[in-house]
């Protein structure tokens, strides 16, 4: 039976990996048969600058518009190019993340770590979240370092550097990168200083962040900034920039937003393509796969792939990284309802911080307090020790884009696969 449940982990691990490669062949062939033009939303957000003034979400575009003015290169080539390697530069930090600190392989492919690289229709190798993701390891590593080196200046600055450039890169950096520092240090200086002084040294350490990131959320744009945003790039695009083209943009959509109710009421009740299945009642499916996902990710050595030694998890630290990361989850998830995106957000910097901080006592002790005891309920339940119901709950996980839903079931099929497979014909890229 051990030999059989090993060859069965390692076959749809395989198998993730073959979902992978399926979903990234799909987008390329689409994108060489013209479905991915400045029209495409993963294409145009990546235009965004300052041109038409200051906007959330602009610095890449800048720096982008600005190396184009100087050389010469299809945009829409080079932007595929970057999400691609950013992707590639992911993959490879994460493989050597999970080896080094022993962690199974097993839990990496699938929808939770990797949702939008992996079952999305619509979105090309996630927009720039690869790369958000890289910036949150390299502050949360300039952070550790600050603090191994007893408060140095030079790191705190460098911190504080690469912070400000992924809140400009994008908004998200506020929520899932820098309140793990934020908190890690407001909890140190408390220890250490009391209270009074602890919150006036977070506000040095950190209080310009605070402020740029204000003006980010604040200055999100409106019609005007996006056609000047269009008409700066209409010299180096391969299409004629129009009216058309610009109101029916993405970045026509992401900069002017929706309304934070209409968010709300998208992420409890909105089913990601219901017609493939049916419809569920969202809402309490999505506190399912939250509470899953808790599970899964702390236990997640439960599956050993025997590729190379597991080691002892600090599942109590675990949990806590998890549960920081999960209270600014919930109001991200009410700013954008994304859900697809923001959960391998969650995971990905939660485990990208507990690396670098993986003791207990690193973290908040009423949050310690909360995971000792989750963890100590899971423990005595012995279901969710074994090895057959973790598999079944990670290949059963309803994660969809906008919460949960039946057709996001079972992610070794991509969900184009399960299109024609239903339907009789491919998912429609619009």
């Amino acid at each position: 039976m051990k030999k059989f449940l090993l060859y069965l982990y390692r076959a749809t691990f395989w198998a993730m990996l073959l979902a992978m490669a399926w979903q990234t062949g799909m987008h390329l062939w689409m994108y060489y048969q013209g479905a991915y033009g400045y029209d495409y939303g993963c294409i145009n957000e990546m235009l965004i600058n300052y041109e038409g003034g200051f906007v959330r979400r602009g610095l890449f575009g800048e720096i982008f518009w600005g190396v184009r003015s100087i050389f010469s290169f299809s945009v829409a080539h080079a932007i595929v190019i970057i999400y691609y390697i950013g992707f590639l530069f992911l993959a490879v930090l994460l493989v050597s993340l999970f080896k080094r600190n022993g962690w199974s392989l097993f839990i990496l492919p699938f929808p939770m770590c990797m949702y939008v690289y992996l079952c999305d229709p619509y979105f090309l190798i996630g927009r720039r979240d690869c790369w958000l993701l890289l910036l949150a390891y390299l502050c949360f590593g300039l952070y550790h370092k600050y603090i191994r080196t007893g408060g140095g200046t030079l790191f705190l600055v460098l911190c504080n550097v690469c912070l400000i450039f992924s809140v400009l890169f994008h908004e998200a950096a506020l929520f899932f990168i820098l309140p793990f520092i934020a908190i890690h240090d407001l909890n140190r200086l408390y220890i250490n200083e009391g209270l009074k002084r602890s919150i006036s040294r977070i506000v040095f350490h950190w209080g310009t962040v605070f402020i740029i990131a204000a003006f980010v959320i604040f200055y999100h744009g409106d019609g005007e900034v996006v056609t000047n945003i269009w008409y700066s790039w209409a010299p180096y695009l391969e299409c004629h920039v129009d009216e058309s083209l610009i109101k029916g943009s993405y970045m026509s959509r992401t900069l002017g937003g929706m309304s934070l109710l209409m968010n709300i009421k998208s992420a409890w009740e909105i089913s990601w393509f219901p017609n493939i299945i049916g419809r569920i009642p969202v809402a309490p499916f999505n506190l399912y796969v939250l509470a899953c996902i808790y599970y899964l990710v702390t236990r997640l050595n439960l599956i050993d792939l025997k590729v190379y030694k597991l080691k002892h998890i600090n599942m109590v630290a675990l949990s806590n990284s998890i549960i920081i990361g999960f209270l600014f989850l919930a109001v991200y998830i009410m700013m954008t309802c994304d859900w697809g995106r923001d959960i391998p957000y969650w995971i990905i910097c939660s485990m990208s911080f507990f690396h670098h901080f993986p003791q207990k006592d690193d973290y908040p002790l009423l949050v310690t307090k909360v995971s000792t005891y989750l963890q100590d309920r899971i423990d005595h339940v012995a279901l969710l020790n074994n090895d057959w119901v973790y598999y079944i709950l990670i290949m059963t996980l309803p994660l969809g884009f906008l919460g949960a839903s039946i057709s996001s079931m079972f992610p070794c099929l991509p969900l184009q696969l399960k299109h024609l497979l239903i339907d009789g014909s491919f998912i429609v890229v619009t």
